[in-house]
Parts: C-alpha cells; structure tokens; sequence
C-alpha cells in the first residue's frame, strides 16, 4: 500500500507492506512548516525504526511522553493501543524504515533470546509504554545495506517474501548487537553528563531573573553548547531555552493567580519588555491571556 502525504507545508509518500507477522514501512516526508500527524493504534505493537534521516518527536498520549528521535539512529518502541503523534519540525528532510511486530510473536520467537530486549518483554507483559530512552544506536554502513537490499531487491510474489524476510531476520541479528555496543558505550558516559545535564536545569531554575544564554548555561554546567543543547533535549524533551521560558511562564501564570502583582511587573519579571509579547506567549502555552486568569 501506498500512500501519497500531502498537505499545508509537508509533502512525502508512506508504503507499507504485511509479511506475515511484520508490517514493514517506508517514509519520506519534506516539511517547510512545523507538521503535526496523529497516528492511531487499535492494537499494541512492538516498532523497530531506524530513522535515516529527519529529527523528529513522538508524543506518547496516554503519559504526554515525549520521545525524541534523531536522524541516523535505531530505536525500539512499544506502543499500547491509543495514539501518539508524530511532530516533525520545520525545513526537515525525514526518511525512515522500520517494521512493526505483534508483541505475542516477539515474546515466543527467536527475539525473546535477546538479553538486551528483555526490557521490552517485561513491558510486553506488563502492558506498559516503553522505548528505549537514550540508548538508540547510530545507523552503520551495513544496517544501511541491508535496509537498501530489502527496498530495491529484483524479486516478487512468494520469491519477494522469502527474500524479504530473510534480510530482516539478517538485519535484526545485526542491530541487536550494535544496540548493545552502543548501551555499554552509554553507560560509561551516562553518569558524568547526567550531572552535567542536572547542573544546567538546577543553574536555569535558580535564576529565572538573571538573562540566561545558551552560552552562560553551557559555561556553567560544563559542557559545549551542541551537547547541551542535544543531551539537554534528549533528557527532557524540549530544548534549553524553551525549558527556560516554560519556567519563566510557569511562575507568571502562578505570580497572576496568587499575588496581586500588576501583569506589567509579572511581564518584565518574566523577561518580556512588552505587555504585548508576555501576553503572546503566555496565551501560546496555556491557551488564554493572562488577563483572564483574574476575572
């Protein structure tokens, strides 16, 4: 099945193709706006998605999970029946493959021999969300030769599927031990910026006053700005200065409920020198003006 996407500032094509207990999928989208897809599940399923080009976010409905997924990487998604949404930024150029797997068939096949997946069957089981947080792999040269082969191979009809399912059972049996690489790799780096990360949202907490810079966080925490900025979004979902801002809008929308601060002060002790602006932005992030939180 094809299917054309198309529409206010995105345009793209999805193909999926069922192999007996795999969905596997295809997608290129180009945006030149911020896009926005919900995509509805009338059952729980297991994804494997390799994402070769694009940063996007999955918002998990049920938690208001964000999920964060970068370009040339591979993650692992267990999706309960629901929704989630898909958010793709302005300006991206996302390509994707992937395949979706009944979670049943994972827990009895070859899969459930994987030590590294045991997380995910133990979410299986209890019926939770899970992804894996942090630990998604960079896409080598080999898994993207495989994914190629399995896109461009010459065979059809019962010849095609045998084929098709051999390389997937070919590219699983090599993502797995990358994935595994990869966390060990992570788990050697995780402590030292983690701390890292904790200082930059403790120093942002804390000074809410004073005008904060990507440049002035990053000195204080320790790390360059593009790790800041990509750990830093990778931890919490959204990046350094929007986490500023909610903070900043979060205390506004408090100091106008509980204190009898006139708006102009509560604007300029939120960082905006224009009523206007502070009413702009307070209204883009709870949906009302902050005028109507005293009538």
């Amino acid at each position: 099945m094809v299917e054309v996407l198309e529409g206010k500032g995105f345009a793209g094509q999805r193909t999926e193709t069922e192999l007996e207990r795999f969905l596997l999928y295809n997608a290129n989208l180009r945006t030149t706006e911020p896009v926005e897809f919900v995509v509805e599940g009338a059952d729980n399923w297991l994804q494997f998605h390799y994402q070769l080009s694009g940063d996007t976010t999955t918002l998990i409905v049920e938690k208001e999970m964000l999920v964060p997924i970068s370009s040339n990487s591979f993650a692992i998604l267990y999706q309960k029946k629901g929704c989630c949404k898909i958010r793709f930024p302005k300006n991206c150029d996302y390509k994707s493959f992937g395949f979706r797997v009944d979670p049943d068939y994972f827990v009895d096949s070859f899969l459930k021999d994987f030590k590294e997946l045991d997380p995910i069957q133990q979410a299986i089981k209890n019926d939770s969300l899970f992804y894996l947080d942090k630990k998604y792999a960079s896409l080598d040269s080999k898994t993207r030769d495989i994914i190629h082969e399995i896109l461009n191979h010459p065979y059809q009809g019962s010849l095609s599927d045998v084929y098709v399912k051999h390389k997937l059972v070919e590219l699983i049996f090599h993502s797995i031990p990358v994935l595994r690489d990869n966390a060990e790799r992570l788990l050697q780096e995780k402590p030292a910026k983690k701390k890292h990360i904790e200082r930059a949202r403790i120093f942002i907490q804390n000074n809410l006053d004073q005008k904060l810079s990507l440049k002035v966080i990053a000195k204080h925490c320790g790390l360059n700005e593009y790790a800041l900025k990509r750990e830093f979004k990778k931890k919490y979902g959204q990046s350094v200065i929007d986490f500023f801002i909610d903070l900043r809008l979060k205390r506004a929308y408090d100091d106008i409920q509980g204190t009898d601060k006139k708006i102009t002060a509560v604007a300029y002790e939120a960082g905006y020198s224009s009523v206007g602006n502070f009413s702009n932005a307070f209204f883009k992030r709870y949906g009302f003006r902050p005028s109507e939180l005293r009538k």
